[in-house]
């Protein structure tokens, strides 16, 4: 059984995928891990892409899709759980790159009812399309992120002693883009909450409040672990759906039940 299962939310974007799915042949780690690409899609030009580099990998790719219907995320990270071999599940999003100790950081801290949560370095626009351009991460350093203007380069520095005094939050803990959970214990709240069909909170701050509904889950930090980076691009939200997804996550948390019905299983 793999370590971990590394779970990467991905939708329309090859070249991102490809610089990831090389960041993480360059892990610094002796665990074993298996990469899932949850597409939320269906692309002939993903399968052919997985086909052509699965082979230079030093893990093994499960390729998870659906028919592109919208936004359908939390749905198709429900089905990379079902596929998943390991009991341990790193997620990801397609636009992130992952630190190469950033498999290992998240092995050597998983435990038993405690959910893992990482930050990410926002990276400027002129080192992203640098990166993408040569597909080497290789310029991922603390100096060029200042150097080019990077934005929380703080979270970038690989530096255990300073886990020890980050500063814990009691709530907007979770990033879906960096965090790190036991199979067993989403198994127990029903995975993701497929209602959630539109971008927002559904796969991390919906799922975080849950777990405390839930009780008995300790959320512990990885930040200055497990780094991500991530790619600049165009902002995809805007306010009038910010406001959408809080106002109907605050009604899932009135209800008060952590236990979803449109999850892994279906509760009529």
């Amino acid at each position: 059984m793999p370590a971990a299962s590394i779970i990467i939310s991905y939708y329309k974007n090859l070249p991102a995928l490809e610089v990831i799915l090389l960041a993480l042949n360059e892990q610094n780690t002796q665990d074993t891990f298996e990469v899932i690409i949850s597409e939320d899609d269906n692309e002939v030009s993903t399968i052919d892409f997985i086909n052509q580099i699965r082979h230079s990998l030093n893990y093994s790719i499960i390729h998870v899709s659906q028919e592109d219907k919208g936004f359908y995320k939390c749905a198709c990270l429900n089905k990379s759980i079902v596929a998943a071999n390991s009991d341990f599940l790193i997620f990801i999003d397609g636009d992130c790159i992952p630190h190469k100790k950033f498999v290992a950081s998240y092995v050597k801290h998983k435990r038993s009812g405690v959910v893992l949560y990482g930050r990410r370095v926002m990276l400027s626009e002129k080192l992203s399309q640098s990166i993408l351009n040569n597909r080497k991460t290789s310029k991922l350093h603390f100096i060029n992120l200042m150097r080019y203007g990077c934005k929380r380069i703080e979270d970038g520095l690989f530096f255990p002693i300073l886990n020890r005094f980050s500063k814990k939050k009691s709530s907007g803990i979770l990033l879906g883009c960096n965090m790190g959970i036991n199979k067993a214990d989403l198994l127990s709240i029903n995975g993701f909450d497929e209602d959630y069909t539109f971008p927002g909170g559904g796969e991390d701050s919906d799922i975080e409040w849950r777990f405390k509904k839930r009780g008995g889950i300790e959320f512990a930090s990885v930040r200055n672990l497990s780094i991500v980076y991530h790619l600049w691009h165009e902002q995809r939200f805007d306010q009038e759906k910010e406001i959408k997804s809080t106002s109907f996550m605050n009604d899932k948390i009135k209800a008060g039940k952590f236990f979803c019905k449109n999850g892994l299983q279906k509760i009529s």
